[in-house]
């Protein structure tokens, strides 16, 4: 593994020294978006899991896939980010530093992959419900998205790339601004670009051409069941939405940064890597605000009863989560 071969984590430091300011609201924003990631997707990966007779699905497959490697993040990664703002540089070391970018990129890059899953899985059960993902087929997809992943955190570590500290040297991650003909950055960087953020893109917004030019089509799928398969529709899309919005700003500044030698100071460059970091914290909320079934079974594990869910229309409820679940 490298860092920039050029310069140490000191030199670094010196170089992009941020006002005293701006890491105090780095630390503070690290620290709310750590613990809301942490505790809310803890939330929705324990309520799946507990009440997995009405949750599992193959969309909450994946999506459990999702909110663990954001948990993770939450726990393992923004911690280590939030100190090193505390004490105004990177605290962990060269090391550290190394596996901290390749651990938060794998993460990063699973979560583009699982938000394009779902649009697939949306997209076959819209557009061709006889082929839709069995909850079998979700489980291995969920094992390909890391697969995916790991293919493209793991180059730099092999050679291919570096990694290094970013954004006024808070966290590190892939060395966008370096220019290094022995580890062939700027290649590796384009392979990142277009295997890890055009091409998944062109899937969602392919899929969701395709839900469109669909239903439209067909104007409504009869019956609740269609209703409620277009409200989960609904909230992949937002949860992929929420996910294009906090990266894009990112993706943006390391793409100047890498073909058009921009150099923003640091105390701008930390912004889109902070609103990156927030994107752990959308999809619960988004999965808690939308998806019905959440309360119901979020009052079931607390032993709480759910007196308009009893009787004839909790059976009407049982039916349909029933009917909505896919063969093995």
């Amino acid at each position: 593994m490298s860092l920039n071969r050029d310069a140490n984590l000191t030199s670094i430091s010196v170089a992009e020294q941020m006002s005293p300011g701006i890491y105090v609201g780095a630390s503070i924003t690290l620290g709310v978006i750590g613990f809301l990631g942490f505790s809310m997707n803890l939330m929705v990966a324990v309520i799946i899991v507990k009440d997995a007779q009405a949750l599992w699905t193959p969309v909450n497959v994946i999506l459990l896939n999702l909110v663990v490697g954001d948990f993770l993040v939450a726990a393992l990664g923004n911690p280590l980010a939030m100190a090193s703002a505390i004490t105004g540089g990177w605290y962990w070391g060269y090391n550290a530093c190394l596996w901290y970018a390749w651990f938060m990129s794998t993460l990063g890059f699973a979560s583009i992959g699982n938000l394009t899953v779902m649009a697939v899985e949306r997209w076959l059960l819209v557009t061709r419900p006889m082929k839709a993902l069995s909850i079998r087929h979700a489980i291995f997809l969920a094992i390909v998205v890391w697969i995916y992943a790991l293919s493209l955190s793991l180059p730099p570590i092999l050679g291919w790339g570096s990694y290094g500290p970013e954004a006024g040297n808070v966290s590190c991650s892939v060395s966008w601004e370096v220019h290094d003909t022995a580890t062939k950055s700027d290649s590796y960087i384009g392979f990142l670009f277009t295997l890890g953020l055009v091409l998944p893109v062109v899937v969602i917004v392919a899929s969701y051409f395709a839900i469109v030019t669909t239903t439209r089509r067909v104007k409504r799928r009869a019956g609740s069941r269609g209703n409620r398969e277009a409200k989960v529709t609904r909230m992949v899309a937002l949860m992929i939405s929420a996910f294009l919005i906090a990266w894009l700003p990112y993706a943006a500044l390391a793409l100047a940064a890498q073909y058009f030698d921009a150099k923003p100071s640091p105390s701008v460059a930390v912004l889109p890597a902070l609103l990156a970091k927030s994107s752990i914290c959308y999809n619960p909320i988004i999965y808690a605000g939308l998806n019905a079934q959440f309360p119901r079974s979020l009052k079931k594990i607390l032993g709480i009863r759910d007196v308009a869910a009893s009787g004839t229309s909790g059976s009407q409820q049982t039916a349909l989560t029933t009917i909505n679940k896919q063969k093995h």
